[in-house]
């Protein structure tokens, strides 16, 4: 779960710099009208990244982002967007072993009673391991809980890319997480020879229940995703097979278990390495989007697949056009079978974080630009949410002689169908 180079990956930008300039062919109808996105002031200062957002039941938009204080610590900070104005940020935790990373980051989660959760990674004393923290809030961010690690094996390992949602049962917090006990101490260890990354999950009351093995092997460094359908809880994440096949896997949970894990789409993609690029999922109803960066061969693709039945089954996958992506993805529905996905798409010079509207009947929109940005690692993963009928989007600017600093945007959605 250590992001670090590997030899695949540089195969990878290899490829995708040989393919600027293609575009794949159009092959289903497009949607009109893109949008047109205005830059929202940001309350996180220079020197502020790794950004994510969350709304609550009214539309307010919450922002998390990591900077350092006067003290020289790193600060895992929020702040509420109301309206055009953000709140006084709030510091939750301030700390030397507070863990930075460009791919795992910290989050913000809002459950339907109002009540905000929170996680950062902290690390260990071994060189390498990070342990997970998370706090609640009853009251909007004025007080908040000790914190606590919700894994509790006592390994000197990677814990990470946490996905919360709302169990069942009063009060019901769940989290998913990549956790690296059984790896040996190395992520990328042949499953003989070691316990693979597994993806874990456990719901936390008055105090943590019991953990729970949701898939025993799994790609140890690209992000999960969580959201509520009707009939429950469905995750989505990278998964790993024993002939290192790296595709698309959801779980779902209902009745109190978690179902087998489902390939969204046999794309076949092979690697011997991660590629650190997960997978993002949304949920209205029983209608599930999931978006996924993938190159089984040798290509870059974004693709989209829809589910009716709350993930049973996903429908052949939706190829988002445009320039060559990079993936690094955000999703969000905006109706019962529409969805927007964010991501980062290659340019001749540098890069651009662009949303696409994409329709469960295979249509895509235009691509619409947010902004042009940095193709390196340290740009991250922007977030979008919807608020209103607007589309905010957060992300980190790199840019030369200057401190990278989180940057929002928004744009007017239109008739949310």
């Amino acid at each position: 779960m250590r992001i670090r180079p590997a030899s695949a990956m540089i195969v990878l930008a290899a490829i995708a710099s040989a393919a600027l300039g293609a575009r794949p062919r159009q092959t289903v109808p497009r949607l009109p009208t893109p949008i047109g996105f205005l830059e929202v002031p940001s309350p996180a200062p220079a020197g502020s990244a790794q950004p994510n957002l969350a709304t609550d039941a009214s539309g307010k938009v919450w922002l998390s982002w990591l900077d350092t204080g006067p003290d020289g610590k790193r600060r895992f900070r929020l702040a509420a967007l109301s309206g055009t104005a953000w709140s006084t940020p709030i510091t939750v935790a301030s700390s030397d072993a507070l863990l930075a990373n460009w791919a795992d980051f910290p989050s913000v989660f809002v459950a339907r009673n109002g009540t905000i959760a929170v996680h950062w990674l902290e690390r260990g004393a071994a060189r390498g391991g990070y342990g997970i923290r998370v706090s609640t809030s009853p009251d909007a961010g004025r007080t908040w809980s000790p914190p606590i690690t919700p894994h509790k094996d006592q390994t000197t390992a990677e814990h990470g890319f946490v996905s919360f949602f709302e169990a069942p049962g009063p009060n019901g917090l769940g989290l998913a997480w990549l956790d690296g006990r059984d790896a040996g101490g190395h992520a990328e260890a042949s499953h003989a020879a070691a316990g693979g990354m597994a993806l874990r999950s456990t719901v936390l009351g008055n105090s943590a229940s019991a953990e729970t093995v949701v898939d025993a092997r799994v790609c140890d460094c690209c992000q999960t995703s969580a959201a509520p359908t009707a009939d429950g809880v469905i995750v989505a994440y990278r998964d790993r097979s024993d002939a290192e096949v790296r595709d698309i896997s959801v779980v779902r949970l209902g009745g109190g278990r978690w179902s087998a894990p489902a390939t969204v789409h046999a794309d076949g993609w092979q690697i011997n390495g991660c590629p650190v690029n997960g997978p993002a999922i949304a949920a209205s109803g029983r209608n599930v989007a999931v978006a996924w960066f993938t190159m089984p061969d040798g290509k870059p693709h974004t693709r989209v697949a829809f589910s009716t039945n709350a993930g049973q089954a996903f429908g052949n996958p939706i190829e988002i056009t445009g320039d060559i992506t990079l993936g690094r993805l955000g999703i969000t529905m905006i109706g019962p079978d529409r969805a927007l996905v964010s991501s980062i798409e290659r340019q001749a010079s540098g890069a651009a974080l662009v949303v696409h509207e994409i329709g469960a009947d295979g249509a895509v929109g235009p691509r619409s630009l947010v902004a042009n940005v940095s193709s390196e690692r340290a740009s991250g993963f922007p977030r979008v949410v919807i608020s209103g009928n607007d589309a905010v989007i957060a992300w980190t600017e790199i840019a030369v002689n200057t401190p990278p600093r989180v940057r929002l945007a928004r744009g007017p959605i239109g008739a949310i169908r």
